[in-house]
């Protein structure tokens, strides 16, 4: 006998495969306009017209000498969101800038506003890696 799903298995099962193959696409419009509002200067090539006509991640990688070198007079709240975004492309390089900065934990988040908050929250849930 064959095992047969329910149409509530079944559709939950498509949703997720859905959501799952959107990821990617949803994952760089988020840093794109992560990108942007951080400051272009910072990552890919540098200029805001790279950022704006960019086609994937790749294309904007965060340039982490020059924010190690540029963090220190920053706002703490762009300390913060900068450090949250080079520790989504790499996570020993921005584990160590979020802890120059004073982020301890998730709680520390509390400092961004809630348009930094939301574009961090919306990078974890549709990352699939770098």
């Amino acid at each position: 006998m064959t095992p047969t799903l329910s149409d509530s298995v079944l559709a939950e099962l498509i949703d997720t495969y859905q959501r799952d193959a959107l990821a990617p696409q949803h994952f760089f419009k988020t840093w794109q306009q992560a990108v942007l509002l951080a400051g272009p200067v910072y990552f890919g090539n540098g200029k805001r017209a790279s950022a704006t006509e960019a086609q994937d991640k790749w294309e904007l990688r965060p340039n982490v000498p020059l924010i190690e070198s540029a963090i220190g007079a920053m706002s703490h709240g762009e300390q913060v969101f900068i450090a949250a975004l080079v520790s989504v492309y790499d996570d020993e390089s921005g584990g160590r800038l979020l802890r120059r900065v004073g982020v301890n934990g998730l709680a520390d988040f509390g400092v961004l506003d809630m348009r930094r908050r939301t574009l961090v929250a919306n990078l974890i849930i549709h990352y699939s890696g770098w």
